[in-house]
């Protein structure tokens, strides 16, 4: 079954062509002859998007780009501490036992998002994990290859030369708190449906840093699939990167999509954990998260 939902896409410039896209999200210097925070213009689109859950099974990282597995407990909003020593190796563990050529999950990063906060500061503190973020209705990929190699450079200096002779994948596990989505729901987009040129490599400016992802232009050919009041208990999980050569998918999009809801529905709350996969063993030189 198929229904519709608005995602908002990047909307082609020829200023791209002289000028890379780029988001600044901390404060500019009042001196500063440039005061843009962001160069990008926005195309909002209506989508279908298929409920992919009678049929999950068929959906998965190498084909699809994206997968779900059971992942039970962790109903409820959790604290700093609980996340770190309870949620954050369950997730691990999940992955290295559900998954195949999965030597070493090193997780890198996680956020917790509210679909109604009480409060939005208008500067994202993305240092403080604990600050709930608004869903992002923006069709993209977290991370570009860029990135992905800086972060294991700063996080293993010890063994890059090792690690980046294997394969290496950026996953994200994604999943509800406190009750089923009934708004602001995730998608995701077939990655086999997703052509290179439909991506567009960005700058993220953050406090301190400079890292790249992707924004994508929208395509009619692209497939859209969610998991219809996805449950607390399920875990939606989607490649940023795959190093590996020649598979189906090395890539999914992803966006959470504005549809017409009845009123009264809950807020959605969510946790995503973000990692890097590796086919071989190693001993980390790093905390589970850095």
């Amino acid at each position: 079954m198929s229904e519709t939902a608005y995602v908002r896409f990047l909307q082609w410039s020829s200023l791209y062509e002289k000028e890379r896209p780029f988001q600044i999200f901390t404060e500019l210097l009042p001196e500063s002859n440039d005061q843009r925070k962001t160069n990008l213009v926005w195309d909002e689109r209506q989508i279908e998007v298929k409920n992919f859950r009678a049929n999950a099974e068929r959906y998965q990282l190498d084909t699809h780009g994206f997968s779900t597995r059971h992942l039970p407990g962790f109903r409820d909003l959790m604290d700093k501490e609980t996340i770190i020593e309870k949620y954050l190796p369950a997730v691990q563990e999940m992955l290295q036992s559900q998954l195949q050529d999965v030597g070493t999950v090193f997780v890198y990063d996680w956020r917790i998002r509210n679909s109604r906060p009480e409060t939005t500061d208008e500067i994202i503190n993305f240092s403080d994990q604990t600050q709930p973020l608004l869903p992002s209705n923006y069709a993209h990929i977290d991370a570009g290859p860029v990135s992905i190699f800086q972060r294991i450079q700063n996080s293993f200096p010890a063994n890059t030369d090792k690690i980046i002779r294997q394969r290496i994948r950026a996953v994200n596990v994604w999943k509800p708190l406190c009750n089923p989505v009934e708004e602001w729901a995730l998608a995701v987009c077939d990655g086999t449906t997703v052509k290179p040129d439909d991506l567009v490599e960005t700058d993220s400016v953050r406090q301190g840093s400079v890292s790249t992802n992707y924004y994508a232009k929208y395509a009619p050919d692209q497939q859209w699939y969610y998991l219809k009041h996805q449950s607390p208990d399920e875990a939606l999980i989607f490649k940023h990167f795959d190093s590996e050569p020649g598979v189906r998918a090395p890539y999914a999009l992803h966006a959470s999509i504005r549809q017409d809801v009845p009123i009264g529905v809950k807020p959605r709350q969510s946790i995503e954990v973000r990692t890097l996969l590796f086919s071989e063993k190693f001993e980390s030189e790093g905390e589970i998260c850095v």
